[in-house]
């Protein structure tokens, strides 16, 4: 259906598989994209503690000409959303793994659409 879910453990990780997605025309101009990406929301203890986010894929070379990503002023808070390929938890012949940490405090929290001032 296009959405799942998963719980963190104890250190706060967590995984899921899935498709990657892949890009998809932006009808605002002619011939603008938008990036693969998977939106995210991360919950608290319940709904009303929710921050919202966009998980890009390392090497997309979509991501600098995205608009709404080119909105974010801060190249490190670009590269804070953009998961990193990571061949060690990848599995042979099997699938890829990309390594996304979601940080929710402190000067390297991750940009969350609902909280552009920080968190």
């Amino acid at each position: 259906g296009g959405c799942g879910r998963t719980l963190t453990d104890e250190n706060g990780y967590y995984f899921f598989r899935t498709v990657k997605p892949g890009a998809y025309p932006w009808r605002n101009w002619v011939n603008n994209w938008r990036p693969a990406h998977i939106h995210l929301s991360v919950f608290g203890t319940s709904f009303s503690q929710r921050l919202i986010t966009q998980c890009y894929f390392e090497g997309d070379p979509l991501i600098p000409l995205c608009p709404i990503v080119n909105t974010i002023k801060d190249p490190d808070a670009i590269d804070g959303l953009t998961a990193r390929l990571d061949m060690e938890n990848s599995e042979p012949m099997d699938l890829l793994a990309y390594r996304f940490d979601i940080v929710l405090r402190g000067r390297r929290s991750t940009l969350f659409e609902n909280r552009p001032e920080g968190n």
